[in-house]
């Protein structure tokens, strides 16, 4: 009896442990997530502004070269100048068409990127909490093994002792009868 209590003790110890690495593991795995999502996060957000400067430059450049044409277009003739003034109008037309056109897919690349890391955030929380609930269900039918066990070896003992008692019985019977013939 004193083999089975010590082995179920030592089997509840070896879970109790077991149930401990793996809170630890998934806790990892939530952390590396989080890490993850952040980094992208990151990656986006400089992309974004890269690409805004890009634009900015390109608008800049658009801007001077708008400027020098009109300089030049004054010291030419009038119908030059006249021709110029709309090439310059139409140029910023497509820069300022351009900048709109490059920030709404910013703006969608970094929609989806959030999207897709919102995803992953609840794709990780749901894989932590499977895992725990299987935890739970294996702890509880070993813990039912080890209840059920311990039953056994109750019911053997008692057994036994009925037995024993019997036994007892029977010789002390035996005994009283060979001392009175």
């Amino acid at each position: 009896m004193k083999k089975s209590v010590l082995a179920v003790l030592v089997l509840g110890a070896s879970l109790a442990v077991t149930g401990c690495f793996d809170k630890q593991e998934t806790a990892q795995k939530v952390e590396a997530a989080k890490d993850a999502t952040a980094n992208a996060a990151t990656q986006i957000k400089d992309a974004a502004k890269e690409v805004a400067t890009d634009v900015k430059n390109a608008a800049i450049d658009a801007k001077d070269s708008a400027a020098n044409k009109m300089a030049e277009t004054k010291e030419a003739v009038a119908d030059k100048a006249s021709e110029m003034k709309d090439a310059a109008a139409n140029k910023m037309a497509e820069a300022k068409d351009a900048v709109s056109s490059k920030m709404e897919e910013v703006k969608n690349a970094a929609s989806e990127a959030k999207d897709a890391a919102a995803d992953k955030a609840v794709e990780m929380k749901d894989a932590a909490a499977n895992k725990m609930a299987e935890a739970k269900d294996a702890m509880s039918s070993k813990v039912e093994e080890v209840k059920n066990v311990a039953s056994e070896a109750k019911d053997a003992a008692a057994n036994k002792a009925a037995e024993m008692k019997d036994a007892a019985a029977d010789k002390a019977a035996e005994v009283k009868e060979a001392v009175t013939k």
